[in-house]
């Protein structure tokens, strides 16, 4: 067992320590039939519990004695369970309030989970921290339900400039300036509607990129997306900006087709409309509904209502087989209750692509597709919310977009390093 260093060491702190050291050397010379569980970093906080303020440490989001485990290959949320003593039971209940969020099917290598116990011994929370500024929990109520809460800490984003000339192949390039290959995706694919990145591209061509990396104090949360592109190639330079979640070149025109506002070939009933306090029509308990319902028969051809990348791929025992797809910027989609996927994790699509056949498939009460739109991590109504579906910036945004263009263009040009653009930001 690994036991991770306070930040703040205190005289109680160190005695603490000391009482705990010789506990593990009693231990040492008892015999014992029972293995310790693998994998369980501490019990009293984890590296991402951290980062929570003190006046945050006396509140819900951070029990006083949760068991943080570190999830390795191959862990997955049943052997964890079966491993800390919790009810299969319990997992299936938590899983239910997790069919509208579909959080606990991120959990990957790397994350790490709080495992919180009553006075009685008895499971009574799971906290999932999914990157060091964003937190799922999950919080048993009095009727064996689970209660499903997000949170996240203030962030801010940090600017940084990313300069080379062609040498080889653009992923090489790009690589060898400090991108990482979900960025050199997103740029190829942005700029592949005014380019064949094989075919046009000469050596010494160069590219500018404006990338911003989400912070929580002094540290990444991992999180970063595209502000500004430019690539010059002999006498023509192409861009691309970022305004209001969508990227459009310098003449304010999309670079990417707009979305589709339907999923289907055709319009279809809605049987259950977009609704944060729904009552859900199989368990009778409030719960938000992030998405739309269309009443599709088995085998209806869904399409993609965006260019993008398939992300996730399952077949949830509530949500049934889904799809959920990254569209750059700060767009995903998502359809649930699916007959028959047609695509695999990874591979990109195009707007009005066919994805996939809708079905019964999961916890429902007839044959629908479960359609959601998402901005910025959000679910919104797909039917109201104001997405891209404009070939360019309405007009009257244009004045704003125009003084965007304007610096990040002085960014683009002038901008040698991440202090010099902080500088050019702060004078204008």
């Amino acid at each position: 067992m690994i036991i991770k260093a306070a930040r703040h060491v205190t005289p109680a702190h160190k005695a603490l320590a000391l009482l705990a050291s010789l506990i593990l050397a009693l231990g040492t010379l008892l015999p014992t039939d029972q293995p310790s569980s693998p994998r369980i970093l501490s019990t009293a906080g984890s590296s991402f519990a951290d980062t929570v303020s003190q006046t945050q440490k006396a509140d819900v989001r951070n029990p006083q004695n949760p068991t943080i485990w570190k999830v390795e290959p191959g862990d997955n949320l049943t052997y964890i369970f079966k491993k800390n003593d919790i009810p299969e039971t319990e997992l299936q209940n938590m899983m239910l309030a997790d069919t509208q969020f579909l959080d606990l099917e991120t959990l990957q290598p790397g994350m790490e989970i709080g495992l919180d116990f009553n006075d009685n011994g008895k499971f009574s929370r799971l906290i999932l921290f999914r990157d060091p500024a964003r937190r799922i929990i999950y919080t048993r109520q009095a009727d064996g339900s689970y209660q499903h809460q997000s949170e996240t800490e203030n962030t801010y984003w940090v600017s940084e400039v990313h300069r080379g000339s062609i040498k080889g192949s653009f992923y090489q390039s790009a690589q060898q300036s400090g991108l990482n290959d979900a960025q050199i995706a997103d740029i190829s694919h942005l700029l592949s509607y005014q380019l064949n990145f094989r075919r046009d591209l000469r050596a010494g061509d160069r590219f500018n990129i404006v990338i911003a990396r989400e912070m929580i104090g002094q540290q990444f949360t991992g999180k970063t997306k595209i502000e500004a592109i430019s690539l010059k190639r002999r006498h023509q330079t192409h861009y691309a900006f970022q305004f209001k979640d969508h990227f459009y070149d310098r003449q304010g025109l999309s670079v990417t087709p707009a979305f589709l506002r339907w999923p289907t070939l055709k319009r279809y009933r809605i049987s259950s409309p977009f609704n944060k306090n729904r009552l859900h029509p199989v368990t009778g308990r409030r719960a938000p509904h992030n998405g739309v319902d269309l009443a599709t028969p088995v085998g209806t051809p869904i399409v993609s209502t965006g260019d993008g990348v398939i992300r996730r791929i399952g077949n949830h025992p509530f949500a049934g087989k889904y799809i959920d797809i990254d569209h750059g910027g700060t767009h995903t989609t998502r359809y649930l209750h699916l007959h028959r996927i047609l695509v695999k994790r990874g591979t990109r699509v195009k707007r009005g692509q066919k994805i996939a056949l809708s079905g019964n498939t999961g916890r429902s009460t007839g044959p629908h597709l479960h359609y959601e739109f998402h901005i910025k991590g959000l679910p919104v109504d797909p039917v109201r919310a104001k997405i891209p579906t404009a070939a360019s910036v309405k007009q009257q945004d244009r004045p704003l977009f125009t003084q965007q263009v304007e610096q990040q263009m002085a960014v683009l040009e002038h901008a040698s390093d991440v202090s010099e653009l902080l500088a050019l930001k702060t004078e204008q």
